[in-house]
């Protein structure tokens, strides 16, 4: 009987064995199936990622984008009614600029000139209200963003660049130049030795 009990044994630990390799494939193959799941989920993970990512950098250009393109376009606005209001005041300057040479005229020729006095003193009025303020050039040193000049005279007395002699009266609004002075310039005379 013992060696049936033996046979016996033997046939249960063989089907333990095999029932625990069984298992155990059974276990590896479920793990790798598993393990490859975890795989594809993770590189769809990463695929959305990057898509989540571009998709952000997109939406952050179109901000900037429109951010740039709103400031471009205020700024186009501006630059337009400058323009215009610079157009308006150069014609109003010029009516202005009319009626003190008119006042001046009549002044030698000893006519009443007290209502033209008025009305200059009214239009300086507006003007000083919009900030139009006339550019001071004689005696200055001539900078190209104020002044153009029409004329150069030889002028050792005085530095180089120096404005001798205003032509035409520039003005300045909001710090923006509605219209330059016309100016003559002095230059020393380059003495050879």
């Amino acid at each position: 009987m013992s060696e049936n009990k033996k046979d016996e044994n033997s046939l249960i630990e063989s089907q333990e064995n095999v029932e625990q390799s069984d298992v155990q494939a059974t276990f590896e193959n479920r793990y790798r199936a598993l393990q490859k799941e975890i795989d594809e989920v993770n590189d769809l993970l990463e695929k959305e990622k990057q898509k989540s990512f571009m998709a952000l950098e997109k939406w952050k250009r179109a901000i900037a984008d429109y951010q740039n393109l709103e400031k471009r376009t205020e700024q186009e606005i501006v630059d337009k009614v400058n323009a215009k209001t610079d157009k308006l005041i150069m014609d109003f300057l010029n009516i202005y600029e009319n009626f003190v040479r008119a006042k001046n005229a009549y002044v030698k020729e000893d006519i009443d000139v007290e209502g033209l006095e008025v009305i200059i003193k009214n239009i300086e009025s507006v003007l000083s209200g919009y900030e139009v303020k006339p550019i001071d050039a004689v005696g200055k040193i001539f900078d190209p963003n104020l002044h153009e000049a029409v004329s150069t005279i030889n002028d050792q007395s005085l530095d180089d660049n120096t404005i001798t002699k205003e032509i035409a009266k520039g003005y300045i609004s909001q710090n923006r130049v509605i219209r330059a002075s016309k100016v003559v310039v002095s230059k020393k005379n380059q003495i050879n030795e």
